[in-house]
């Protein structure tokens, strides 16, 4: 009987990557569907004093409107500038008010087409998209001084109300 020998192959296999780069790939999959965007930061202006609550939801992503002690920010962008008069309940001291000549009874109209503006580019993107995540939810964070009075913010709600936002966040401080 015979014995054959193996034949052995003189050179030595290389690397084969494909199947590395299967691995690779279904890992930055998997990394992608499971990456979350949930914190928004949001940073208040220098003007602005916020108000502190036991809240515990985290902010969402939305429009981000600012009412400081002189002026409406709308997204970075100022929009209007307030003004202060005098407080005739209290002599010596001052209200901050919208002026009158930018309001057209309780909406204020520079604000309001800003708002419409934003709205309809957020509705415009959802069509685009055509996923229900991207869905226009007519949702704004509004980040108000805590010295502002309520007739001012009333004014800005409905303003917002009209120009089609309707879900509105506070921002506030997280107390301790």
């Amino acid at each position: 009987m015979s014995m054959k020998k193996a034949r052995r192959q003189s050179a030595e296999a290389g690397l084969n990557i494909t199947s590395m780069m299967d691995m690779m790939t279904i890992i930055l999959v998997f990394l992608l569907k499971s990456y979350s965007t949930s914190d928004v930061s949001v940073a208040p202006s220098d003007n602005l004093q916020l108000p502190t609550s036991t809240s515990q939801k985290a902010p969402e992503l939305a429009v981000n409107l600012v009412v400081a002690k002189d002026q409406i920010v709308v997204d970075g962008v100022p929009v209007l500038d307030l003004t202060k008069v005098p407080d005739e309940e209290n002599p010596g001291q001052q209200l901050i008010v919208v002026p009158e000549d930018e309001k057209r009874g309780q909406v204020i109209t520079k604000l309001y087409d800003r708002l419409l503006e934003k709205a309809e580019a957020a509705k415009t993107l959802a069509e685009q998209s055509g996923s229900d995540e991207h869905a226009f939810k007519g949702r704004v964070l509004i980040q108000c001084d805590r010295e502002l009075p309520f007739n001012v913010l009333r004014e800005v709600m409905y303003t917002a109300g009209q120009a089609q936002f309707g879900e509105f966040k506070f921002v506030v401080y997280k107390q301790g």
